[in-house]
């Protein structure tokens, strides 16, 4: 039996952004979103319209905190950003395209790919110190609404993978078997300090108020 439920989080990524004509690693370079993605969030705000959100939460560079602005403009408060749910950082590559990246530091990519935990770019991190950084923060917040309620976190794609492979139990190496687009809608669902993955990589239609705020959840 899963018990009562308690904190539930849309786990969302940030819409499309201005440099997405070619793959780039934009890391904690601080990029906008472009027109497309400001309404791929805009659809997820109009969906998380009729959800009770008691608290809408950012990482603190432009893309996510514009996503969690456009969120917010159906509820009553602002959200609230933190460095610590940032992106990974790329260090020399902050910024470049995956063609920038091969021309300037060959054969680097093909390292990273056999090497996607630890794998490090000078002046950046690796995935594992992504996770020591993200994860403290995240339970930090969930902490928070253990009583109850609907929560929205605007994050980025690698943010996103850490916080579902942790609490999976996915080994790092095997985090980008989970699916990250634009404008991603994941669903933790909280029993206790017990989460339920319900929902990884969907979009804006599937978001729906939980069913637990209308009626007693039967025994399963």
């Amino acid at each position: 039996m899963k018990g009562a439920p308690s904190c539930r989080v849309y786990l969302v990524r940030h819409g499309e952004t201005a440099n997405a004509g070619e793959v780039c690693f934009n890391g904690h370079f601080d990029v906008k979103l472009s027109p497309s993605g400001e309404e791929q969030i805009q659809k997820v705000s109009d969906a998380l319209k009729n959800v009770p959100l008691k608290a809408i939460y950012s990482s603190d560079l432009i893309r996510t905190k514009k996503s969690a602005e456009i969120v917010c403009m159906h509820h009553d408060f602002s959200a609230i950003s933190y460095a610590e749910l940032r992106e990974l950082s790329f260090g020399e590559w902050e910024g470049l395209s995956v063609r920038e990246v091969n021309e300037r530091f060959p054969d680097t990519l093909e390292k990273r790919l056999n090497d996607i935990e630890t794998f490090q770019v000078k002046g950046g991190e690796n995935f594992q110190q992504l996770k020591e950084r993200v994860i403290p923060k995240f339970e930090e917040i969930i902490s928070r609404h253990q009583g109850g309620g609907c929560i929205a976190v605007l994050s980025h794609g690698g943010v996103n993978r850490i916080i579902l492979s942790h609490i999976l139990g996915m080994p790092i190496k095997n985090i980008f078997r989970v699916n990250q687009e634009y404008s991603a809608v994941n669903i933790i669902q909280y029993y206790g300090d017990s989460p339920v993955v319900e929902l990884i990589g969907g979009s804006h239609q599937h978001i729906h108020p939980p069913t637990w705020l209308e009626r007693k959840i039967s025994i399963q």
